[in-house]
């Protein structure tokens, strides 16, 4: 497969600083990196929120989320703030940062940030929602090129703990060529997934 779009968690959880126990953390890491390394992209263009919520007057720190030792030099959006922390050495490949993730552009590497449900456990930030479940089942179907069984709507979405819809939608509207989920979790209550898609 010829990976050009990986889906990645957005939440700080993901950075080892911030969540140092996370052993299913770890593993995302490992896939990620790994998916990352073999898809050797020459240019990178990163898509997330970048919804006021989300951002830090402070450029490319971690401090307003409790790591003030974590740099990664650029970006004051917390989805941005986690690519480029997963990317490492490969952040000076990136090319574009945006928020809509349109028909991306299949000779660069689109990395989209996406978490799932936050309402997955009582742990969880939103603790347990009913839909969650299925929100959960939708998310993986999606990233695995399969068709989800029952479509859902923002409104759905939303009611589900989806607390960023749009990343989701756009990745619905898309039909990858070949499509691979290759790591899921929600031991934290929110949904985090790693997946290759060749656009």
């Amino acid at each position: 497969m010829n990976v050009n779009l990986v889906v990645m968690p957005a939440s700080p959880a993901l950075v080892r600083e911030l969540s140092p126990g996370d052993e299913a953390g770890a593993r995302l890491r490992q896939t990620l990196r790994e998916v990352l390394a073999a898809a050797e992209p020459t240019r990178i263009e990163l898509v997330g929120s970048q919804d006021k919520r989300w951002h830090t007057g402070l450029s490319g720190s971690f401090q307003a989320w409790g790591a003030p030792q974590v740099s990664v030099g650029q970006g004051n959006h917390l989805p941005e703030l986690v690519q480029r922390y997963m990317l490492g050495d490969l952040a000076t490949r990136i090319s574009g940062v945006r928020e809509e993730l349109g028909q991306p552009d299949p000779e660069v590497l689109t990395l989209v940030a996406a978490d799932g449900s936050a309402g997955l456990t009582h742990r969880a930030p939103l603790t347990l929602l009913d839909t969650a479940p299925a929100a959960d089942t939708w998310c993986r179907s999606l990233l695995a090129g399969e068709n989800p069984e029952q479509e859902l709507n923002r409104q759905q979405l939303t009611a589900a703990g989806i607390m960023e819809t749009e990343p989701w939608l756009q990745l619905a509207a898309l039909r990858p060529k070949r499509a691979e989920l290759l790591q899921a979790d929600t031991t934290l209550g929110v949904g985090r997934y790693v997946a290759a898609w060749e656009i």
